[in-house]
């Protein structure tokens, strides 16, 4: 399906810990798309989750990078929180139009507690087929 490059860390802030998160680009896209020469719209869908309820606390989504198929997103999200017992779900979506349903590309999991966020951590994540559904 393809990979996702992102860079995590924690600032300490007078308000408390933040979670800074970094959704950088996406390469080796193998979804079969339209048409082999079709270049479609793009964006990353992400959801902070409690691993002890498996609920989605916080909803954000990127930019649309139109006609690309390894895109660059590079947007910065803070999240005040503290990281420990979340973890990350991003999605790759194709945006197919006005009138046209979104297609998932494939998702991606990150586990806060097993990344040192003391630094800031850049890493691919595989994405992976998925059965979920995007809601806008």
């Amino acid at each position: 399906m393809g990979e996702i490059k992102i860079a995590l860390k924690k600032e300490m802030k007078t308000e408390g810990e933040h979670l800074v998160l970094e959704i950088l680009q996406c390469r080796n896209i193998t979804y079969k798309f339209k048409s082999p020469d079709h270049l479609p719209d793009m964006y990353v869908k992400l959801y902070v989750v409690n691993v002890a309820t498996q609920k989605r606390i916080i909803k954000k989504k990127t930019r649309v990078c139109r006609h690309d198929r390894e895109p660059s997103f590079n947007e910065t999200f803070r999240f005040c929180m503290n990281p420990t017992g979340h973890s990350i779900q991003l999605f790759l979506v194709s945006n197919g139009g006005k009138f046209v349903k979104k297609t998932l590309i494939g998702e991606a999991y990150v586990w806060l507690d097993k990344v040192d966020l003391r630094k800031r951590v850049v890493s691919w994540h595989k994405l992976l087929a998925t059965t979920a559904q995007i809601h806008s």
